[in-house]
């Protein structure tokens, strides 16, 4: 009976010590990596250890929401002349959704994914950088670069933004130079999303319909209180509300559009991404896109994705991170 309550208390400990070293770790590669102030460190710090001792934790995650928040505002949220807010990320704008707060934690949270490396590490893609801030990242970066192997945006680039949500990333595409048809078929999203077209001077297209492997319309389940997070395929929480929402395949958009070449792929569509590649086969055979796709969603997401691709077009190299794939044909 000791003996038992002895290993009981010793796995205890050592849970509660990986908790505590986890914590620590992620502190110090907040400050190092992220660039966190000290506020959110602290804020952090008591939000791990609150839930850790199970004292008052939802009060001490809305203390760190708030706090992330606030400092997110603090370093992005810049106002015009004409008295408007927006953010700015190295000259992308976005509008300011600072209003819905769950919208704004989520942005608060997810804006490295796009934003990180162009606003603190000079754009620079480089493989040694990108694999270890990786490892840090909510999702991780959209950009790869080993050598020859080179899925970055480039001046001039025709990007297909799979995804799109308010823009943030057809925003930074548009610094690069280059032309972004972004995709995002959730309503309050697209109107948003049309502000950050007509923010910008790059060219953004935005197209309010999803991209799926058929075309005709189907249901889309959208978060009420958080419109970052839809899905195509299946419906997450109770309170997730269905809408109606048209879809096409990425290949007949580009014969209806004439689009004389595709540059980039960028997808992070909720787990329909392979509907996506399924309807995009003659666009990766015919103009080999650079492709930057979220491989998280679904549990066989990097096996199925990668058999897509490489049924489209056999040429293409992968690599696969924790949560996306990079793929490009190497021309010889």
């Amino acid at each position: 009976m000791v003996k038992k309550e002895y290993l009981a208390n010793r796995k205890i400990y050592l849970t509660r010590n990986r908790i505590r070293m986890g914590l620590l770790q992620n502190i110090i590669q907040g400050l190092k990596y992220k660039r966190w102030t000290l506020s959110e460190v602290f804020a952090y710090f008591l939000k791990g250890v609150a839930r850790e001792l199970k004292i008052a934790p939802d009060f001490f995650f809305d203390y760190y929401k708030k706090v992330v928040c606030n400092n997110f505002k603090k370093k992005w949220l810049k106002r015009s002349d004409s008295g408007d807010s927006y953010f700015d990320f190295n000259g992308a704008k976005l509008p300011d959704i600072s209003e819905n707060k769950n919208n704004l934690f989520s942005f608060a949270l997810l804006y490295e994914d796009i934003f990180l490396f162009p606003c603190f590490y000079n754009d620079n893609y480089d493989k040694k950088i990108v694999e270890i801030l990786d490892q840090y990242m909510l999702d991780g970066p959209y950009g790869y670069k080993d050598g020859i192997f080179d899925v970055t945006v480039k001046k001039g680039d025709v990007i297909i933004d799979a995804g799109a949500w308010i823009g943030d990333f057809s925003a930074y595409a548009a610094v690069k130079g280059a032309i972004t048809y972004a995709f995002e078929p959730v309503e309050e999203n697209f109107q948003l999303l049309c502000k950050t077209a007509d923010m910008n001077n790059g060219i953004i297209v935005p197209v309010k319909k999803g991209l799926s492997n058929n075309t005709g319309e189907i249901t889309i389940w959208t978060d009420k209180e958080e419109h970052a997070d839809s899905s195509f395929i299946r419906k997450e929480k109770d309170n997730m509300i269905g809408e109606k929402i048209a879809v096409i395949t990425l290949d007949e958009f580009v014969e209806e559009n004439k689009l004389k070449k595709v540059d980039f792929i960028k997808a992070d569509i909720e787990g329909a991404e392979r509907e996506m590649l399924k309807g995009a086969a003659n666009t990766l055979k015919t103009f080999k896109p650079k492709l930057a796709i979220c491989t998280y969603h679904l549990p066989d997401d990097p096996e199925v994705l990668e058999r897509l691709i490489l049924d489209a077009n056999p040429d293409y190299k992968i690599v696969h991170l924790r949560h996306k794939l990079f793929a490009t044909v190497i021309e010889q």
